[in-house]
């Protein structure tokens, strides 16, 4: 019988958009090694009601975050989930998209989460895109960055420890 326990995560990859006035919108995406196409098999009832349970675990590890903007608590919401294949049907991908709203005021602007420590079990890459005319002022995380105008590139390799405080503080120009 085949079964998920035997689905390896490899690779993790998120974008996230920030307007202007304040709403974040993120898509993130896993993708998996399935050696027995446990995914690709799923009978519409059974494929619903994975998406269901890896719509709440999301929701879940959201709530055991702290996200702040500008000291105010924000509540990240899981919006969509749904599993794909690119072509290949041993390799799939999961995909959320995820949002929520904080106040900006005029001048520096912080974005802040707290999460447990932990080992990365595969490499990562994160993408933030602010409004035209943002300056990055400061960011503090355990993943390797570069900073591309109002773009910042994260990334991170397997094993590495991530987590913890991390902030993003920014100017609306």
């Amino acid at each position: 019988m085949k079964t998920e326990e035997n689905i390896v995560p490899i690779h993790a990859n998120s974008f996230f958009s920030i307007s202007r006035d304040g709403e974040f919108h993120q898509l993130l995406q896993y993708d998996y090694y399935d050696p027995e196409e446990y995914y690709l098999n799923l009978e519409r009832e059974d494929f619903l009601k994975e998406i269901r349970k890896l719509w709440l675990n999301m929701q879940g590890f959201l709530e055991d975050e702290t996200n702040k903007v500008n000291g105010s608590m924000v509540y990240p919401k899981v919006e969509f989930c749904d599993i794909q294949h690119r072509g290949r049907s041993k390799h799939p991908f999961i995909i959320w998209i995820i949002t929520f709203k904080g106040d900006f005021r005029e001048g520096i602007n912080n974005y802040e989460t707290k999460t447990d420590e932990e080992a990365l079990e595969y490499n990562c890459y994160v993408t933030w895109q602010f409004p035209v005319n943002t300056k990055i002022t400061k960011v503090d995380t355990k993943l390797y960055y570069d900073i591309f105008g109002n773009r910042i590139v994260f990334w991170g390799d397997k094993d590495m420890k991530i987590g913890g405080f991390e902030r993003i503080q920014f100017e609306l120009l």
